[in-house]
């Protein structure tokens, strides 16, 4: 398995389990709590993914260019956790628009 895919997979499989299971569990679902909890997946996956390729030189190809692993890994979990985040908000209905003080 390529380096490419093991960190693609383990940033997908983290985010799919976060919407499905976690966020879900939620008792008050706000834009803040999403955004503070999201802050913690995204440390605990560039971790993970560190503890494997931090300082090995591993090159993760992004088609046209190399990048280092961290950004690798960092836009994987955007580009699947997108989709997510709009299908949640919708499902859930939380509001996108910040709070009227």
């Amino acid at each position: 398995m390529t380096p490419e895919l093991k960190g693609f997979l383990f940033a997908a499989s983290a985010m799919v389990f976060a919407y499905m299971a976690l966020y879900p569990r939620l008792p008050k679902k706000t834009i803040f709590t999403m955004y503070a909890l999201d802050i913690v997946l995204t440390a605990a996956i560039l971790l993970a993914v560190g503890m494997i390729y931090f300082g090995t030189g591993t090159g993760f190809s992004l088609i046209f260019f190399d990048v280092p692993w961290w950004l690798f890994t960092f836009l994987c979990a955007a580009v699947v956790e997108v989709p997510l985040y709009l299908w949640f908000c919708k499902r859930w209905g939380v509001d996108l628009n910040p709070p009227v003080d």
